[in-house]
């Protein structure tokens, strides 16, 4: 019984609704012929749009198997039209006068294309799109297709308009012309202005210095850039001659020069690395590319003796696909983050192969490494203690604290030794670079067994990083009492110290927050070798008369050699020292409750509050509360910092979550068959394919 109700409750809103779409149909069309005025005429367009994508259901007697789909009710707006002289004339009327009136160089060069020459001013353009009003529709043609066709599926239906519908669409363009109208169809000599203004705007970007400059050219007229322009005269001139096979033999050796420009951007890419990459250069490269897709695009148009509806559709289709793409700031970024984030994960990479582990060997030297570490920063713990008794402002202890972290970080750095939270955000990148085969056996079995060696280095570097920096803290601690007879922390200072890592506080959130700073770090540090890189600063450090006169010819040679292969290290261990020193402060003065906490600090920390606190101390709870809380802190450093790393790696080279999903199996395939390869070297060991170093 309800399904026989639900029936007849759908059939009835289906005729309700059949009703007012004919009704509605019927009325806009009568009223076509009181639009005068272009703007009028344009929004009569707008609503007759609206009318053809409408979302209700439609009667029986149209094509069942197109359902709701807008081509079904295109299909019956031009039966009506057909049946209805008078509407149709006017209609035509509307259409002419809108592609004679309407600037088709617009649709053809403004239509979908970026408009800025770089990225942030396109993007403040986009912004003013969203915030300011609507332009009136014939201010831009931009507009117009946006109100013509806003919705996501409109690309889709627009491609599907079979071969008769597009017929008859042509038709109607054509029905009636009257004598004052004769030149209404300036769509052919307006493409023929567009392919013009693209070539001229190709050759401009593409021989430009940030381009060319990465281009294996001698010379800049031996790039097809330079060529475009000789490419397109030639083939305009047998075009307009009539010649229709000289005319396809230019058009194949034009579409050669667009070919060999593609080819030159693909040599662009390779140089990324050698050159650096910026924001604005990824900008102009996406650009092109779409330029010279738009140049293609006309020109199997143009080449086409009779209108295709193939080709007219599908143009139209990318086209608004184009436009409302170039509307989006969310587009605008996934568009041209996802080359340069990728290159720097590449750089960042490249750092972080020194971090993992493949031997038992190398194992030993990450166990050695992470000990002197921990050493060094058994000195940072008792100078921030230092820093802490002279109860200094906020902002004064930040920035003391900022430099005391800095300069241990960095004296970490150039010694040699690791620090183990440091690692995570840098051999992600590392990891991600395995995957180019992870969709072969072969692959995901090298991928896993990168994996085990990565979390098995991680294990080494902050076991080493503890087992180092409690002893050591508690032997300062020792000789200061022996030499002045107190320890080097008052009671407060001790009680408050395994208070801060108590693992029923707040500690996890402040660990979790430390792995983002610790992310943070990692991603200036590849910025900072791709910056050095993009600035070619070996080269003008080597060669800075500045530093020959001071230095000499191979000093300056040695600090520019230095710096390069330093300025990752370098940048990511200053400005994380930075972030773990300011940020709590700047937080606290913004009233927002965050702190740090950092495992290899606060096991230093605590330590250092053990001598204080005496023996009885670790027979308590609190004191378990307390080693609890740190190895957690170690956990959730590792994993916030490792996965925002990773995540970052993957959406930079595109590994799909099928993908994912299937990495994700694999690891727990092998951690079930083999649990201690995961934290220790055991079995059969993989030859590292780098120095070995393990820093």
């Amino acid at each position: 019984m309800f399904t026989k109700l639900k029936a007849l409750r759908s059939r009835f809103i289906q005729y309700k609704r059949s009703g007012k779409v004919h009704s509605d149909l019927d009325v806009l069309l009568s009223s076509a012929k009181e639009q005068r005025q272009l703007e009028d005429q344009l929004q009569w367009l707008v609503k007759l749009m609206q009318w053809i994508r409408y979302e209700g259901s439609v009667d029986s007697h149209l094509e069942k198997e197109t359902g709701r789909l807008p081509v079904a009710r295109l299909r019956f707006l031009l039966m009506v039209l057909d049946r209805n002289p008078e509407w149709k004339k006017n209609v035509a009327r509307i259409l002419r006068k809108v592609v004679h009136e309407v600037s088709g160089i617009e649709l053809y060069t403004d239509t979908g294309l970026p408009k800025e020459l770089g990225m942030w001013s396109e993007f403040s353009d986009r912004l003013m799109m969203k915030l300011l009003p609507t332009p009136p529709l014939d201010h831009e043609l931009g507009y117009l297709f946006w109100a013509l066709f806003p919705d996501k599926d409109d690309p889709l239906w627009l491609a599907s308009i079979d071969n008769v519908t597009f017929d008859k669409l042509v038709e109607l363009f054509q029905f009636e012309v009257e004598a004052d109208e004769r030149d209404w169809n300036r769509l052919q000599s307006d493409l023929e202005d567009a392919l013009v203004y693209l070539v001229i705007q190709v050759r401009a970007i593409g021989l430009s210095p940030a381009i060319r400059t990465r281009l294996d050219k001698t010379s800049f007229r031996d790039s097809a850039f330079f060529a475009m322009m000789r490419g397109h005269e030639e083939f305009m001139n047998a075009f307009l001659a009539g010649d229709r096979n000289q005319a396809f033999e230019k058009a194949s050796r034009f579409r050669m020069i667009v070919w060999e420009c593609r080819r030159e951007l693909v040599q662009v890419h390779k140089h990324l690395d050698e050159y650096g990459v910026s924001i604005s250069l990824v900008f102009q490269i996406a650009k092109l590319n779409t330029y010279l897709q738009r140049i293609d695009s006309l020109l199997e148009i143009l080449l086409t003796e009779r209108l295709d509806s193939r080709k007219v559709t599908s143009f139209f289709s990318k086209l608004v696909q184009e436009n409302q793409d170039l509307r989006s700031i969310k587009s605008l970024f996934s568009q041209n983050i996802a080359l340069f984030a990728r290159k720097v994960v590449e750089r960042a990479a490249e750092t972080g192969e020194h971090y993992i582990t493949r031997t038992k060997e190398q194992y030993r030297h990450m166990l050695a490494a992470a000990g002197g570490g921990g050493a060094v920063t058994a000195i940072t713990v008792y100078v921030k203690v230092g820093i802490l008794a002279l109860g200094l402002g906020g902002f004064v202890e930040g920035s003391l604290a900022s430099i005391n972290y800095a300069l241990s970080f960095v004296l970490i750095h150039l010694a040699g030794f690791t620090l183990g939270t440091k690692q995570p955000a840098m051999t992600a990148p590392a990891l991600a670079e395995k995957m180019e085969d992870v969709d072969t056996e072969k692959g995901m079995a090298d991928l896993v067994t990168e994996i085990t060696h990565l979390i098995r280095s991680q294990v080494a570097s902050i076991l080493g990083n503890v087992m180092f920096v409690i002893p050591t803290v508690i032997l300062i601690d020792t000789a200061f009492f022996l030499l002045l007879g107190h320890n080097i922390m008052s009671m407060e200072k001790a009680v408050s110290a395994y208070k801060s890592v108590d693992i029923l506080g707040p500690t996890l959130i402040y660990a979790a927050f430390t792995g983002i700073l610790l992310y943070s770090s990692s991603l200036i540090a590849g910025w900072g070798d791709n910056w050095f890189a993009l600035n070619s600063l070996r080269k003008t450090l080597a060669r800075s008369p500045s530093l020959r006169a001071i230095f000499g010819k191979r000093g300056a040679r040695n600090i520019a050699v230095f710096l390069e292969n330093n300025i990752s290290g370098l940048l990511g261990n200053i400005s994380l020292g930075i972030m773990l020193g300011m940020v709590p402060e700047i937080l606290k003065f913004l009233s927002i409750p965050l702190d740090v906490r950092h495992v290899t600090l606060s096991s230093g920390t605590l330590a250092g509050a053990l001598p204080v606190l005496g023996l009885d101390f670790l027979k308590t709870w609190d004191f378990w509360r307390a080693v609890i809380g740190i190895f957690f802190i170690g956990a959730f450093n590792v994993l916030v910092s490792f996965g925002m790393a990773f995540y970052t790696a993957i959406k930079a080279r595109g590994v799909n979550v099928t993908e994912r999903r299937a990495i994700r199996r694999a690891i727990a395939k092998r951690f079930f068959a083999n649990p201690l390869s995961f934290f220790i070297p055991v079995g059969a060991s993989v030859k590292s394919s780098s120095n070995g170093n393990g820093h």
